[in-house]
């Protein structure tokens, strides 16, 4: 953050500061001689002043949003939930004969390894085969104890074995039921092998959760031997992370002269023979879908046990994060299959678009992933490919009909887009008829935070209606506060530039960068390009160091852009995120990612992270979280364990989360409600942290956490100054006490301070201007790292735009009752609107 002059305090105090840190300032005896120096000219009271000093600005920094954040704890990101997955492969029927128009029931519960309770669904790999010549059919599988469902499972054929990757819902009583739908006296052979399952409640230890990706080709056209293998490297491939994964979901496609058999399992690990997980045996493509577990090397393995050679094509769809993983994805709710409405006819290179929420089992909202099953017919061949609404065509299979006037059937657990749609593609060949049939459908994992009432006002919308339309003040706001944050230095001894963003009332977006040595190279850019944007912008510095903005768009979607190079300051293409957000977006940095943090129009909470270093956001994920205030910001604190969240409520309630791996827990209230504008946090030592709110009477107030992280239930009031704004609060690194600056009812800031470091105690409130300025926004507090050492200041900008700073002099670790005297000026003016 940036200060105008060199000289804010004590002079010789910020050098012997500078020359403790620094090696320069020793001789060669090894001895500091500026050191001698102050224990000479200050004697043993300014030697203990100068080492309490440095001890406090190594020991109480507070670290700008977007720094390195402290280390934080080796927690399980994710505790266990109903509906997490838990991996497996075992035999649950062994070459059982069903006869036309019979039920079969299956034990799924207690069967080897299997839990004998509590089973809530299982992922079934079915392989059927008709048992005359010519015959062919369907298999329905459902849960045992319901009704036969309109829906359609496995098909089969009396030319080969057929194989069926299915998600089922399993009975109460631990069973599934299976019903031959063939045509006359067609019997059918069948094994049903189990390759995971979930469970009706928390399991012993979490499990892992689901995340959809859109579909992307690992393997193409690779040949494998009879008798032989390759492996796909699935790891950092794909939309899948480079870590964190315990099975991937992929499209098994393949090609043969012959019969042939294909095996899918983790590299490192022997085929197991007697699953396999695709049977080919005409000249045509067939597919399947695996869920494969991922060898220690990232990999998976395709194995050929049968007699011919076979051509493959891997797709990938989906993964299941393990419970460590960065990111937490969605667990599973199995429901009884049903149709989405009837048979829909696609033409030839065309395509439709699927509406799968609000019908048959499944919300409106709140849904990441749906499973489901193709049933196609053509009187051609060819094959289509599912993806989410608003994506790109991939270039992949997910369904494939190799037969004419054939029945055949594909599954997938896809990806939904943003809009809640699925997009499914026909090739080329012909038209197809296509039936779809639901089975599960995928949520964020719960976050441990009950949902609390929505009090909704009359410029508050439903949910999902775009920001823009949901308030009136979706246009530009011209006084929101500014964003300050400090770059890490490009090299050994540099202080890191001061950057700068706000939006204006016309909608432009601007970026400063200052050298914290000249206060006067302050340049201002726009960066808006085409579009216009409101609201206070969120900058953070991704772990290779390049800045990145983001800002919430006209559109009602929040939009990011990062720096193409860092030096050079170059900046790249804007993204939008696509969801519109009700609220003003923020960022902090977890180990190395960023994740921004934002409230939609219907008062859900949703974050935005990156699944890896310096990755693009991919898009948000809901946490759980509603009935929140659309006026006010969610703030994000880095601490030992994730970062600590703090939002109001529509009732004007104080909360606060813990967010880690993409899911919230240790929620608490912090207020009653009333409460209005944003929140600022200072973090202690230990990760304790000191919360400062406007009250619902005007008044500032505070909270600290005590020595186990819980808030007290009661409030500190600040003084009696009556606040016009939010304040602004952070740790002086001069004094190590914690201060405070604050728009009063007077329209002037005002300042207070501890008396004594860690206290509590505060000096009375005193006006921080020494100008006539007047502030059209509220203060920002900010600290930053200058040629004289570690030091903090204030900003705010008028009703011209015009930015003003000021800084406090004479602050002294013997600074009690007395509060600092403030200088200021202004920096230097945006270029003109044009």
């Amino acid at each position: 953050m940036f200060y105008p002059n060199r000289t804010f305090d004590d002079p010789s105090y910020l050098a012997d500061l500078a020359c403790l840190a620094s090696p320069s300032c020793l001789d060669r005896s090894g001895h500091g001689s500026r050191w001698r120096c102050a224990v000479r000219s200050r004697g043993l009271n300014g030697l203990i002043g100068i080492a309490v000093a440095m001890a406090l600005v190594l020991a109480s920094v507070v670290v700008p949003v977007g720094h390195a954040t402290p280390a934080r704890a080796e927690a399980p990101s994710v505790q266990p939930a109903a509906g997490q997955f838990y991996g497996a492969r075992t035999r649950v029927m062994n070459g059982v004969t069903i006869n036309a128009g019979a039920t079969a029931t299956v034990q799924i519960a207690g069967v080897d390894d299997l839990p004998a309770t509590g089973l809530a669904s299982a992922w079934l790999n079915v392989a059927s085969r008709a048992m005359a010549a010519g015959g062919n059919g369907a298999l329905t599988v459902y849960p045992s104890g319901a009704s036969v469902p309109a829906a359609t499972g496995a098909q089969y054929q009396q030319v080969g074995w057929n194989q069926d990757l299915l998600l089922v819902k399993v009975g109460s009583d631990g069973k599934i039921m299976m019903k031959n739908q063939g045509a006359g006296a067609t019997a059918v052979k069948v094994y049903i092998d189990v390759y995971g399952y979930t469970l009706t409640s928390p399991g012993a230890s979490a499990g892992s959760s689901y995340v959809g990706v859109t579909p992307a080709r690992l393997a193409n056209e690779v040949t494998v031997a009879a008798g032989g293998s390759t492996t796909v490297e699935v790891l950092g491939k794909g939309g899948v992370p480079a870590s964190g994964v315990s099975h991937v979901a992929f499209t098994l496609t393949a090609n043969s002269t012959g019969p042939t058999k294909l095996v899918a399992h983790a590299s490192g690990s022997p085929a197991p023979t007697a699953f396999a997980n695709l049977d080919t045996w005409t000249a045509t493509h067939r597919e399947n879908l695996a869920l494969i577990p991922v060898g220690a090397d990232g990999k998976v393995t395709i194995t050929n046990i049968g007699t011919y050679p076979s051509t493959i094509l891997v797709d990938v769809s989906g993964y299941y994060a393990s419970p460590s993983a960065t990111l937490a994805g969605s667990v599973t709710h199995a429901v009884q299959p049903a149709r989405y409405g009837g048979t829909v006819n696609i033409p030839s290179d065309g395509s439709y678009t699927l509406s799968p929420l609000g019908a048959n089992g499944i919300p409106a909202s709140g849904v990441t992933a749906v499973a489901l099953n193709l049933t196609m017919r053509s009187t051609s061949t060819g094959f289509v490919r599912v993806y989410p609404s608003g994506e790109a065509l991939p270039p992949t299979r997910t369904a494939t009909y190799p037969d004419a006037n054939l029945t055949h059937a594909g599954f997938i657990a896809a990806k939904l887009g943003s809009d809640g749609k699925l997009v499914i593609k026909n090739w080329k060949n012909g038209a197809v008829t296509v039936t779809f049939d639901v089975y599960a459908y995928f949520s964020p994992t719960p976050s441990g935070c009950a949902a609390v009432a929505r009090t909704r006002t009359p410029s508050q919308t439903t949910a999902g209606a775009p920001a823009k339309a949901a308030r009136a003040d979706a246009d530009p706001e011209p006084y929101n506060p500014t964003t300050v944050f400090q770059a890490s230095p490009n090299a050994v001894g540099s202080q890191g530039i001061l950057e700068f963003a706000y939006t204006d009332g016309i909608g432009r977006l601007m970026h400063g960068r200052a050298d914290p040595g000249a206060l006067g190279s302050l340049q201002w850019t726009p960066i808006h390009e085409q579009e216009g944007y409101y609201g206070q912008p969120a900058l953070g510095e991704q772990a290779d160091g390049r800045l990145n903005v983001l800002a919430h768009n006209l559109s009602g979607d929040v939009w990011s852009r990062t720096q193409a190079t860092k030096e050079p300051a170059a900046w790249g293409n804007w993204v939008g995120v696509q969801k519109p957000m009700g609220s003003t977006v923020t960022v902090a940095r977890l180990d190395n990612t960023l994740v921004a943090f934002a409230v939609d129009a219907g008062g859900a909470l949703w974050a935005l992270p990156q699944h890896a270093a310096n990755d693009p956001y991919k898009g948000w994920i809901g946490l759980g979280v509603a009935g929140l205030s659309t006026a006010t910001a969610p703030l994000a604190v880095p601490v030992a364990g994730g970062l600590k969240l703090f939002f109001l409520d529509a009732s004007g309630t104080w909360r606060t989360a813990l967010y880690v791996g993409g899911i919230v827990s240790s929620c608490a209230v912090l207020s009653g409600p009333g409460f209005s504008g944003n929140a600022s946090v200072v973090t202690y030592p230990g990760s304790r942290l000191r919360i400062f709110v406007r009250g619902a009477d005007g008044h500032v107030l505070t909270k600290t956490q005590d020595g186990s992280g819980a808030f007290p239930q009661e409030w500190d009031q600040v003084g009696d100054l009556v606040a016009a704004g939010s304040p602004s609060a952070l740790i002086s690194p001069r004094s190590g006490k914690t201060e405070v600056v604050v728009r009063g009812a007077d329209g002037r800031i005002h300042s207070t301070g501890e008396t004594v470091q860690g206290t509590g105690e505060w000096r009375a409130w005193a006006d921080a201007q020494p100008d006539a300025s007047v502030p059209a926004t509220d203060p920002t507090a900010f600290q930053y790292v200058g040629p004289n050492g570690p030091t903090w200041s204030y900003i705010f900008r008028t009703i011209n735009q015009e930015m003003r700073l000021y800084w406090p002099e004479g602050e002294s670790l013997q600074l009690k009752a007395a509060a600092p005297t403030f200088k200021g000026r202004a920096l230097p003016k945006p270029p003109p609107a044009r």
